[in-house]
């Protein structure tokens, strides 16, 4: 299960070096300043024990350095990163109360800084390892930081959440339910939807559900709907929603979750939306995704789609989702289109999806197609479809109509098509026409 904290951790780290690394020293650098470049070079290049070993030192010998709360930032988080690459439980848990340790210096000296939130953030972490390795003495810093007040570390509140999640769910459902509902900003809100999304708790998906009718921000309802696609628990309430909602963007999210909801039930509720749903652009979106389905009934059901809808527009909709599936029944249906009775507008669409598919098989299909089809219009798609597929089969045909070819305009769409090419034989071929002129 993904945790909040690692994104937070990986983007703490692009954030920190953003700001630069010190210019690296000379003749008469400053002591100091070779000392915190070496010590962020090590942490650029993962080289943790060295890493320890610099900021350490800097610790030791620059307290007073108007850098020294980042240095011991740095130091705990070398630390850590050290004690995960070694085997040895000892060390790993000794190291990561040393760390700790560093952090209550940075918090005691420098309760101010820019990066006491970010230690805060990190003795969270620790404090979540050192408890699952048996130190008991450390869950205070997650049950504080989950019960703090709301203020400007409720960023460090939700980390803190998320480990308490781990260790106590009854502690700490209850408080993310009520940051959820009360908070006015929406962007906690949304994360802390995303941190009670990743618990496996019977009320988690009803909740979701809750916030997706009736928060007052577009955005977070949005954002439960996502998580509500993501629970294994979430259907039935997504179901719900669709046919309560008045609010299209919203259900063109539900409609994407049911594309994520693994199941008959969701793959037949996409069936039935893009089969009569009165609203057309819903039925366009939820038929993009059952194209995007591995539902092994999609092309069946795509393929009954398109024999019983009248409307064009439609149609091409479902010829663009049998080109999406991995499907010989799909694409022998793609073809029966480019040979069949149909407007020259769908056999064109046909056919750049069967290019699309690539292989030999294909370019051989589009090959018959193009010696059995009169309409200039679809002749120049196949044309260009030959182009798109990566099999030798494909270019020779080219070559063979650049060569054979008696409609003028064929001809040159042919030749230009083979100019796209980087094979040696088309630039044989181009190379022959040049010298001929």
């Amino acid at each position: 299960m993904k945790s909040l904290k690692k994104t937070v951790w990986a983007l703490l780290m692009l954030l920190a070096f953003a700001a630069g690394l010190p210019a690296a020293g000379g003749a008469g650098s400053d002591p100091a300043d070779d000392l915190f470049l070496s010590g962020k070079n090590a942490v650029h290049d993962k080289q943790w024990q060295a890493a320890v070993t610099h900021w350490g030192k800097f610790v030791e010998e620059q307290s007073r350095d108007p850098r020294a709360a980042e240095a011991l930032y740095w130091l705990a988080y070398s630390l850590n990163q050290a004690a995960a690459a070694t085997g040895d439980f000892a060390r790993q848990a000794a190291a990561r109360e040393q760390a700790v340790a560093r952090i209550e210096t940075l918090l005691e000296r420098f309760e101010n800084s820019s990066w006491a939130t970010d230690a805060r953030m990190l003795r969270i972490e620790l404090a979540e390892k050192l408890v699952k390795a048996g130190k008991a003495k450390y869950k205070k810093y997650v049950t504080s930081g989950a019960e703090a007040e709301n203020g400007s570390d409720i960023n460090v509140k939700l980390v803190a959440l998320d480990a308490l999640l781990q260790m106590d769910a009854e502690k700490a459902l209850p408080i993310l339910k009520r940051i959820i509902r009360e908070n006015k900003d929406k962007n906690i809100r949304a994360k802390a939807l995303f941190v009670i999304s990743q618990h496996d708790d019977p009320s988690v998906a009803p909740l979701l559900g809750e916030i997706a009718r009736k928060d007052a921000d577009p955005y977070v309802r949005e954002q439960a709907v996502f998580w509500l696609g993501q629970s294994g628990e979430g259907l039935g309430v997504l179901l719900e929603l669709y046919a309560a909602s008045l609010d299209r963007k919203l259900k063109e999210k539900i409609l994407f979750a049911f594309s994520q909801s693994e199941g008959e039930a969701s793959f037949r509720k996409l069936l039935e939306i893009a089969k009569g749903d009165p609203d057309l652009e819903l039925r366009e979106k939820a038929l993009f995704w059952i194209g995007q389905s591995e539902d092994e009934k999609a092309p069946a059901a795509l393929m009954e789609m398109y024999r019983a809808n009248a409307d064009n527009g439609l149609k091409k909709k479902i010829i663009f989702s049998l080109g999406q599936l991995e499907s010989d029944q799909g694409t022998a249906f793609l073809k029966e289109i480019a040979t069949g009775n149909s407007p020259d507008s769908l056999k064109e669409e046909a056919v750049f999806w069967i290019g699309q598919k690539g292989g030999e098989a294909n370019a051989g299909m589009l090959k018959a197609l193009y010696e059995g089809n009169a309409s200039l219009a679809v002749k120049e798609k196949i044309l260009f479809s030959l182009s798109q597929n990566d099999s030798p089969a494909a270019l020779k045909y080219l070559l063979a109509v650049a060569r054979g070819e008696k409609n003028p305009e064929l001809r040159k769409k042919a030749i230009f098509w083979i100019g796209q090419s980087d094979s040696e034989e088309a630039a044989q071929f181009l190379q022959q026409l040049i010298d001929q002129d």
